[in-house]
């Protein structure tokens, strides 16, 4: 395990489509960054607690949004045969479309060759999730593809770290000059 890195990592995923693969990109990804640094919801909503709670703290606290996208990912249906992305209550839609919102790192996985959506085929909010660059995942080259997605990650937990300190250092300026105009 590399030593633990700062940031966040928010798994998005439906397990009807990509539950095996998130397991074990979970698994990969809590041996390199730590398990408190990945949230997947299986592991790690506690019995008896609100997850639609849960997943809302959680995901506003993460710094990269990974979502996995298989090959139903865009077609499956609920019980009434309505796509799910057309729900405004489905959790992968209003993970992603709030990541995209919020302007932090959404990082598609296309597992075993399945193409990246088109825009006419999402919902609003989440119309631009096929201009981010995706990292490819197959089984057949399952350990080459992780590791390349954890090199991804690292940049933009990196790059996220360094947003961070940039707006921080900002509010100490703000917040220093506003001090300053007190004493005048």
């Amino acid at each position: 395990m590399t030593s633990p890195q700062k940031g966040r990592i928010f798994i998005s995923y439906r397990r009807d489509d990509s539950a095996g693969y998130a397991g074990r990109i979970y698994d990969r990804l809590s041996n390199h960054f730590g398990e408190d640094a990945i949230f997947m919801d299986v592991d790690k909503i506690p019995a008896g607690t609100d997850f639609v709670e849960v997943l809302e703290n959680e995901f506003q606290s993460c710094d990269v949004l990974v979502a996995l996208i298989g090959k139903q990912w865009i077609n499956i249906k609920t019980k009434d045969g309505v796509r799910r992305l057309e729900n405004p209550q489905d959790f992968v839609r209003i993970e992603i479309s709030a990541a995209l919102k919020r302007q932090i790192r959404v990082i598609p996985v296309l597992l075993d060759s399945t193409p990246i959506p088109g825009t006419h085929q999402l919902p609003r909010g989440m119309k631009s999730l096929p201009r981010r660059n995706a990292v490819l995942i197959n089984h057949y080259s399952f350990d080459s593809d992780i590791k390349r997605l954890v090199k991804q990650l690292e940049m933009a937990l990196k790059a996220a770290e360094e947003t961070k300190n940039q707006k921080a250092k900002k509010l100490q300026e703000i917040q220093a000059k506003e001090k300053r105009q007190e004493e005048i």
